[in-house]
């Protein structure tokens, strides 16, 4: 899995420890999905695809676990806390594991 984006991001989700979808954030790309739930928290200029909603796009399955992973130029963790527009649309997707990587020291 391998972002072409500014910011490195890729998510994966799990349904009872079995991988059920991967994505990475695409900063050329937009989708209902996002805009609908940007929107829905007063971010509509967010429209470009999060990681963590293009995997939730990708999954036809039931899932109840994420990991997303940020990482910099040089190849260093960074903070990957879902935002505000992640947070709901996991919820609502039913995800109740949200695990993301920090700031490496």
């Amino acid at each position: 899995m391998t972002s072409t984006s500014r910011r490195r991001v890729g998510a994966v989700l799990y349904n009872k420890n079995k991988v059920v979808a991967t994505a990475t954030n695409i900063e050329t790309k937009s989708h209902p999905l996002q805009a609908y739930f940007a929107e829905r928290v007063g971010l509509g200029e967010k429209i470009y695809l999060h990681a963590e909603i293009a995997a939730l796009i990708k999954c036809k399955q039931e899932c109840d676990t994420i990991v997303v992973a940020r990482v910099n130029a040089q190849d260093k963790l960074r903070m990957a806390k879902p935002c505000p527009i992640c947070e709901l649309a996991l919820k609502e997707a039913g995800v109740s594991n949200i695990y993301y990587t920090t700031n490496e020291h």
